[in-house]
């Protein structure tokens, strides 16, 4: 009779961590599809002296598209737009842009964080010339300085 008192303990220990557990995954669940969840539009700009970086994205589930500009003082600008997938607030995609008259694709990766965009900075730079970033998220670095959120025109 000793091994049904601790059958049942065990049981509701065991039912009392699956359920903080499954609360646990909503809380993170509904962080990661704050931003990400139906259709959604944001726009993001920064400002450092006379250079300027605007995001203005439209996400759809996990598809994300929109426009990136890039304006640096007394440098082309680059001008296109962006295509690719938002997981767990970071998006990853492809930036089509004109720049001295010459159409070029490179990717690009931001985060969305507190009505802010984060872009990532490159762990290298292929012998292309194109950014390489890390495959893992966790290992993303991000510019400290971050694009914040505008409204959109």
């Amino acid at each position: 009779m000793k091994t049904l008192p601790f059958f049942l303990l065990l049981a509701a220990v065991v039912s009392s961590c699956s359920q903080s557990g499954s609360q646990a995954n909503k809380n993170t669940d509904s962080l990661k599809t704050e931003v990400t969840s139906g259709n959604s539009d944001a726009c993001f700009l920064k400002t450092t002296g006379k250079d300027s970086v605007m995001l203005q994205v439209h996400i759809q589930d996990t598809s994300i598209s929109g426009d990136l500009s890039y304006r640096y003082f007394e440098k082309d600008k680059n001008t296109g737009t962006i295509s690719g997938s938002i997981r767990n607030n970071i998006i990853h995609a492809q930036y089509t842009f004109m720049s001295e008259g010459t159409q070029s694709t490179r990717p690009v990766v931001f985060k969305l964080q507190d009505d802010k965009a984060y872009e990532a900075v490159p762990d290298s730079i292929n012998p292309e010339g194109i950014p390489v970033f890390s495959a893992n998220d966790a290992t993303l670095k991000f510019d400290v300085e971050p694009l914040a959120k505008i409204s959109c025109k």
